[in-house]
């Protein structure tokens, strides 16, 4: 009888290895676009991400582990535009001829999503230049869906197999971001028209979907330290126009932030971009549940 039942007991556990070897090896490069793979492809994938979400991703530098895993992915799913800077850098080291050749396994989620602020010019006075338009679309529940309507195409482009279960998940992904928006709608009402004052150029999709109007940045220019010519002029204007709330995300230092809300009376509130950003935001959903719920209470 004992016998039996390690016999039984291996035989789980080898078919649950099984099961976990077939999983399909995905590598995205944030955590909300993990979060967004597991919502289309659920439980057939194994997700590994590089960026962590309590670091500007503009700052990346990929580790071995990164590459190691990258490697052996079936798929990659990346933000597109210019927001990975060192994407390309990282498939070259990891040398998977998937993602190399034609990007057969690659899915950009970008594709589609309406972009803001285009530059018309290009000159590295101006700052940290985005050449395609800001890549911070993310965070617009709108993009969300066009997002994962791209890696919905992705999944299914490469596992014909399976097309109809993705479809099915982004059938449901796209219903409950439906209702969701009507009650970030509604509770982002009553704050339409508020002023507010990001550190770094990484809101406008946000602000431009629930009505906030985004007037400064603690950044002269996007990717420039803050200066004391800057944050006077910046901090005159604040009370002006009686701001109210100053944004910064995880990785901002918080000195001068502080100083100017110390100045202003205006409220710094600790925001995320990225899932898993702070504690409360587990999923897409819980992300911008945290952020709308920090600004209403705020602006209250």
């Amino acid at each position: 009888m004992r016998k039996i039942i390690w016999f039984l007991f291996a035989l789980t556990f080898l078919s649950h290895s099984a099961f976990a070897a077939e999983k399909i090896r995905v590598v995205t490069t944030t955590t909300t676009l993990e979060s967004l793979v597991r919502e289309i492809a659920g439980e057939k994938v194994s997700v590994h991400h590089v960026a962590s979400p309590i670091r500007d991703i503009h700052q990346i530098q990929p580790n071995p582990k990164d590459l190691m895993m990258l490697k052996k992915a079936r798929v990659f799913v990346h933000g597109g535009l210019d927001l990975e800077a060192w994407r390309d850098a990282m498939l070259v080291a990891a040398g998977n001829p998937a993602f190399l050749k034609k990007d057969e396994g690659a899915i950009d989620a970008s594709v589609g999503v309406p972009l803001l602020e285009i530059p018309t010019t290009y000159s590295r006075t101006e700052g940290d230049i985005h050449a395609f338009g800001n890549p911070h679309y993310a965070i617009d529940p709108v993009n969300a869906k066009i997002m994962a309507g791209n890696i919905a195409d992705g999944f299914s482009r490469i596992f014909p197999e399976s097309e109809k279960y993705f479809r099915q998940n982004l059938e449901q992904f796209n219903r409950k971001m439906d209702e969701k928006m009507k009650h970030w709608q509604a509770a982002m009402a009553l704050c339409k028209g508020a002023s507010v004052v990001t550190y770094h150029k990484s809101w406008p999709y946000f602000t431009e979907r629930f009505g906030l109007e985004s007037v400064g940045e603690l950044e002269p220019k996007p990717g420039i330290p803050p200066t004391a010519k800057h944050l006077a002029g910046l901090e005159r204007m604040m009370k002006e126009r009686n701001v109210k709330i100053i944004i910064i995300e995880p990785f901002n230092e918080t000195s001068t932030p502080k100083k100017v809300s110390k100045d202003t009376g205006a409220r710094l509130l600790n925001l995320t971009q990225n899932v898993n950003g702070k504690k409360e935001a587990g999923d897409y959903f819980s992300m911008i549940d945290y952020d709308i719920n920090q600004i209403v209470q705020a602006l209250q």
